[in-house]
């Protein structure tokens, strides 16, 4: 299976006050083309910026990072815009919507920036929101949006999809609903997905599980037989 993505001794360390904070230490890392990999960890465990940086939002102090056959090490500017825009699509556990825009609008944002979007009616179609594509953001509600929040990433046609928190401000069975898009994105589009995530229970749906600890890669464990969202149990 070809790789998808390939960190070799990823090091980063940020500075607050007189302090360095090592946010990354020799982090190593493979994935291959479309794999869902859950990243498990508490807070500041470095799961954000393991993230970031290989979605060329951040940069490594030092160490290889290779995404898509790009390699990110030593690429700064232009470069990493690039990148991301050809690349990567982002889902937050914050909507970003854009308020004055309707959910049909939202979506052509990212296929506006997109060098192969996928067609619109598509993915309105993917995420249910058909009948609600001409509605505003504050008529919506919070898994209805975070739809469209995947929905515009996804109009990209991105080869990965990196997903924080993504279910982390809804409720089970409005969390699953999003989960259960996730694994159709994977499997219609053979998307490569990250998802970040404070629960435990989502880990079985990835194909690999990272676990991460002050900074380091504590385990990489390899599931062969992920389970279906319907059959997360929430934690």
């Amino acid at each position: 299976m070809r790789m998808s993505i390939s960190l070799r001794k990823v090091n980063k360390s940020y500075q607050s006050g007189e302090v360095a904070v090592h946010a990354l230490k020799d982090a190593d890392l493979e994935v291959n083309d479309g794999e869902i990999v859950v990243i498990l960890g508490p807070s500041g465990s470095g799961k954000s910026t393991l993230m970031n940086i290989i979605g060329g939002i951040d940069t490594a102090d030092s160490g290889e990072v290779e995404v898509e056959g790009s390699k990110l090490h030593g690429i700064r500017g232009k470069q990493l815009v690039e990148f991301r825009r050809k690349m990567t699509g982002f889902v937050f556990q914050s909507y970003n919507l854009i308020p004055g825009l309707t959910v049909e609008e939202n979506i052509e944002v990212g296929s506006e920036i997109s060098i192969n979007p996928l067609p619109i009616r598509e993915i309105l179609e993917g995420v249910e929101m058909t009948d609600k594509r001409t509605k505003l953001p504050h008529q919506l509600s919070g898994g209805e949006q975070q739809r469209v929040a995947i929905a515009r990433a996804i109009s990209k046609n991105p080869k990965l999809l990196l997903c924080d928190e993504p279910t982390g401000a809804l409720d089970e069975h409005t969390g699953k609903k999003i989960l259960s898009l996730l694994q159709e994105i994977n499997r219609n589009y053979k998307t490569t997905i990250l998802i970040i995530t404070h629960n435990q229970g989502i880990a079985e749906m990835g194909h690999k599980i990272v676990k991460m600890k002050s900074g380091k890669i504590a385990e990489i464990k390899l599931n062969s037989a992920p389970i279906t969202a319907e059959q997360v149990e929430w934690v």
